[in-house]
């Protein structure tokens, strides 16, 4: 069955087109990954998709009573309730069903068998029973359990006020709340941020066996391969469609490249062999009317376009401007956290210059906490730090808050670097596919991936040694 359809939805920003003539189809049980560059649209799709916003051109058909859940982009629930409280909502229906058989079940008891009455509530509470039975009413509890034991939520979070949470929870939160609700689609835009390696295998597992169908932007490749069976790309303004995982679509991307080049070669021989023909022969009294029938040919023609092929890649490097000492940073039985709570101890460092290290470990554990402990933003609860001999350190924010959303892209940099020529600031700005009228654009406009190639950009400008 068809839950959704999008036909010939387009969006402009102003002269700009973003995209335009998008089909796509929505079946029940669907597993849709929705794939494109950073900019291309997909997060402004999705939300025209899900009703938050309206399309320039085109129209979206949904099924009568379908329901959807969208959740974007990092986002986070934030209120007074509890973590319990919360998810509770996402039942508020089957709770409603639950408290109407309670007043039935008062109502039965007190009414005798033989009053006229009796049989009429007898079938209600059947049917409310049988409803209550159907939406999982008698396990909705241990379902809530299940899914915040998956999203690493133990009971001590249960009475928890949802604003003491830190961001990476709250965002999780919003996502298990969202999974509860369990709509008929589900649209989800970049689930897996914030998720550990643990708590991503959970959801993996329980995506694979949702009831209802997925649309789902995601740049984790193996996520996609794992839970996705077709593929929409939206590259160049357009739109096609590709059935398999990610992997399978990469192979067919390929495929048709390859097809495309042959079938243009083909035809730019054919072209070659004609026009040489004429410009042989048209002059020539015996030859003319060939040349002329030649010469139609060619200009009755439907020609093939060169194919694009890929589009560009980033391509940067982090340059620095003085090298460091060998030690880069020292701890010694460090502590972090927060107004002397302890997330983390002891933690002990020995960096050296040219080392690449990763950080890894479950949510809440403290590794953004670290970062921002070494970096002096939060101050460490105890130990001994060291920094070594020309040591600058360079800080890349996740949720790209140093960004001036009311300046441009160009004015990003050249701000903070006003005595570097234009052209060297644009050449930076082009390694990270900044080129030229889009450095114009305000950073209030760009998309999360987009401000992420700034932010790493500003990075590159600042050629530090950590």
């Amino acid at each position: 069955m068809i839950l959704l359809q999008a036909n010939q939805i387009a969006r402009q920003f102003g002269a700009e087109t973003l995209f335009e003539n998008i089909q796509l189809e929505v079946s029940s049980q669907a597993r849709i990954g929705l794939v494109g560059r950073n900019g291309a649209g997909k997060s402004t799709l999705l939300k025209i998709i899900a009703g938050i916003e309206e399309p320039d051109k085109g129209t979206i058909t949904k099924t009568k009573n379908v329901t959807l859940g969208y959740l974007a982009q990092d986002t986070g629930l934030d209120s007074t309730k509890t973590v319990w409280e919360e998810m509770l909502e996402a039942f508020s229906d089957v709770r409603q069903i639950e408290k109407r058989m309670h007043e039935l079940e008062i109502q039965i008891s007190q009414t005798p068998p033989e009053d006229k009455d009796y049989e009429t509530v007898l079938a209600q509470y059947d049917r409310l029973q049988q409803e209550f039975i159907e939406r999982n009413g008698y396990g909705y509890e241990n379902e809530m359990r299940a899914v915040l034991h998956g999203f690493q939520f133990d009971e001590s979070f249960y009475d928890k006020p949802t604003h003491s949470l830190s961001g990476g929870q709250k965002t999780r939160l919003a996502l298990a709340k969202k999974l509860l609700q369990s709509p008929d689609l589900l649209i989800l835009d970049e689930p897996t941020n914030h998720l550990d390696i643990e708590t991503l295998n959970w959801l993996e597992g329980y995506l694979q066996n949702y009831r209802g169908a997925l649309l789902i932007v995601s740049h984790d490749r193996y996520f996609l391969d794992k839970i996705v069976n077709e593929i929409y790309e939206i590259s160049r303004s357009k739109m096609q469609h590709f059935k398999g995982n990610y992997s399978r679509y990469l192979e067919l991307k390929e495929q048709q490249l390859a097809s495309q080049w042959k079938a243009y070669e083909k035809q730019q021989a054919e072209i070659s062999k004609l026009e040489d023909f004429v410009a042989k022969n048209i002059v020539r009294a015996s030859t003319t009317k060939r040349a002329q029938s030649r010469r139609k040919q060619l200009e009755k023609m439907e020609r093939i376009d060169r194919p694009e092929g890929k589009e560009k890649s980033a391509n940067f490097l982090f340059h620095i401007a003085k090298s460091s000492g060998n030690i880069v940073f020292q701890l010694e039985n460090g502590a972090i956290g927060y107004n002397d709570h302890v997330v983390s101890e002891p933690i002990n460092l020995d960096i050296k210059r040219q080392e690449a290290i990763a950080l890894v470990g479950p949510n809440g554990i403290g590794k953004s906490t670290l970062l921002k402990s070494i970096i002096g933003e939060i101050p460490l609860i105890k130990g001994e730090e060291r920094f070594g001999t020309n040591v600058t350190i360079g800080y890349y924010d996740q949720g790209q808050e140093e960004l001036n959303h009311n300046k441009t892209i160009l004015a990003e940099l050249w701000d903070e670097h006003p005595t570097t020529p234009e052209v060297d600031i644009r050449r930076v700005l082009g390694s990270f596919l900044f080129s030229g009228e889009d450095v114009d654009k305000s950073i209030s406009q760009l998309s999360g991936g987009e401000k992420a190639r700034v932010s790493l950009a500003k990075l590159a400008m600042e050629q530090k040694t950590f």
